[in-house]
Formats: structure tokens, sequence, C-alpha cells
């Protein structure tokens, strides 16, 4: 296979016709997902030359991942990572085949016994935000490529993109592997400018999820005090009431990140003008409480018991 890529070799038209056939097989060993990733690699370094090379290269991650089972993060094979392969991103890409693109994202995001994902695999960030994916394999692989990837990974081609691709796919907690992770990408986002002004409710929701089951995840996690500030100046009061929320868990006074005051006024304003935030605060705190080591704030005791008689008052009128 690898020397009929060779333009000059008189068997090289044949080799779309064979890699057609193969694509039937029905049992495919680890040993032919090793050679496919070979053969693209070959295919890469002789691009320009190659008749059909787009073909080719489509239909040998086809052989070697089509199989695959997404959820798998391991692939039985010894994957070795060329220069060459790079090149992959923007031809499978610009092809726009959903099953294929979903094969470069599996190969690239997974774990072999010799390579784990390429180093490179930041340049697929340009080509996923601007990325509707129309299958779900294809989706569970975009949502895993995005956590590999991470925030930084796509704060170069611009966090409001990211936020965009995350709106289309519609994650929920049960769409999350590496939790750890997610936590850690959303925190980044929603701490900054773009991420507050445009990630949607439902990620500041995922987010106080993964929190109140999870809080072990957040020990040492940064926080920037803009966030605050800027959902109350844009007074976006329902992300407000999630971030609140996470403050008070993961930051209460006393851990040299916010001070009592400072969390009391944002609470009690955001009891003013959300009334039915107090008794949320208090749900997520209850829960967070029975997984973490930490006991509930006194600070917001206190508030939910001043501000829980103003609630029901209200809800009578």
């Amino acid at each position: 296979m690898v020397t009929a890529i060779d333009t000059s070799h008189p068997k090289c038209r044949l080799l779309q016709d064979l890699l057609t056939r193969l694509c039937k097989l029905g049992n495919r060993s680890s040993q032919l997902t090793e050679m496919t990733y070979e053969w693209c690699s070959t295919v890469c370094e002789n691009y320009p030359c190659v008749i059909d090379g787009k073909d080719l290269l489509l239909l040998s991650l086809k052989i070697g991942f089509r199989h695959l089972n997404p959820k798998d993060h391991w692939v039985e094979a010894k994957l070795t990572h060329t220069n060459h392969h790079k090149q992959m991103a923007n031809i499978i890409f610009e092809s726009g085949d959903d099953g294929t693109i979903a094969d470069l994202l599996h190969v690239w995001t997974s774990y072999s016994h010799s390579h784990g994902p390429p180093t490179w695999l930041n340049i697929c960030a340009r080509y996923l935000i601007n990325l509707q994916p129309s299958s779900q394999r294809l989706r569970k692989l975009v949502i895993r490529t995005i956590m590999a990837i991470g925030y930084q990974g796509f704060e170069e081609v611009g966090v409001e993109g990211l936020v965009g691709l995350l709106s289309h796919l519609c994650i929920s907690i049960e769409d999350v592997d590496h939790k750890g992770d997610w936590v850690k990408l959303l925190l980044d986002i929603a701490q900054s400018s773009e991420g507050a002004q445009h990630l949607p409710n439902s990620y500041w929701e995922l987010l106080v999820e993964l929190v109140v089951s999870y809080p072990w995840l957040l020990e040492g996690s940064n926080y920037n005090p803009h966030t605050m500030v800027s959902l109350e100046s844009a007074e976006e009061w329902d992300k407000l009431e999630y971030w609140v929320g996470i403050v008070w868990m993961v930051w209460p006074p006393g851990c040299g990140k916010t001070t009592e005051e400072d969390l009391e006024h944002i609470t009690l304003l955001l009891v003013h003008k959300q009334p039915g935030a107090i008794q949320k605060l208090g749900q997520w705190v209850e829960r967070w409480n029975k997984r973490s080591s930490k006991g509930i704030p006194k600070a917001l005791q206190q508030i939910c018991e001043q501000a829980y008689p103003k609630v029901a008052e209200q809800d009578v009128l």
C-alpha cells in the first residue's frame, strides 16, 4: 500500500478500489488500524502528487476508525503521529464529511500503546467553532475534543466562537466524561469577559451541578472578581444567581478571595431582584455540604433566615 501510493507505481490507480473493498470488512484488527494511520501519513507526505489523495485519506480513516466506539478513549494499536499527519486537519474538515471528521477526532483524542493525543490537537479549534455536528457520533467526539483542547486552545481563535459551538451542542452532565477538565473549562469561560457575556444559562447551571456534585474538583481554583461585577452591571440576574451560588461554595469568606461584606451585599441585591434565588442558593449549598468537608457559611445561613420570610411575604402578595 505504502509503495503503491507513489504515483509512478503501476497499481496506484487501483488503491481507491482496494480501500473501498476493505471498508466492507466485518472484523478489523488493531494491526489494520495501525496500518491505515500509517497510510494516512504517507498520503499526506505525497499529497500534491497523489491521485485521489483526499479519497484515499477518507477511506483509510474509515477503515481504521469508523468501527470504534466513540466512548472509548483507548485504541488497541500502536499509533505513531508524524508531522505529515497535521495536514489531515485542513483536508478532512474541508471535505465536510461528518463521518470522516469524527474518525479524525477519534484518533487524535485517543490513547494507544505508543502515544497519547498529538501535541498539535489545538489546530482543530479554528475548524470546530464553525462546525455544527449532524450525527450523535460526531457530537460526542466534538465534545471530547473540546475537553482535550481546553480553554487556552480556543482562546487564540476566539472565546465567542467556542461559546457558539457550546450553544449548538447543548451539553448536559451526562455528556461530560472528564468532569474535572470540564469544571476548569467552564470556570475559565465564565471568568472571561466574552464568556460571562455570551455563555448560555444552561452552562452556568451545568457548572453549578458539577460544583455541587464534585466539590473536590475545584480545590485551588482561581477566582476573578470581575465576573461578579460584570454580571451585576449587565443586570444578568439569572447568571448572577448561579455565579453567587458557586462563589459561596468555592470561595466563601475566609478563603482570602472574597469578603463577607461583598458577598452579603451581592446576595441581598440578588434576592431583592429575584426572590426565588435564596431558595436555590440554600438547596445548592445544602447538597454541596453533604459532599464537602466544609460547613455552610454562617453568613449565608443568616441571609437565608432573614430572606425567607420576605420571600414568603412577596409570594403571598
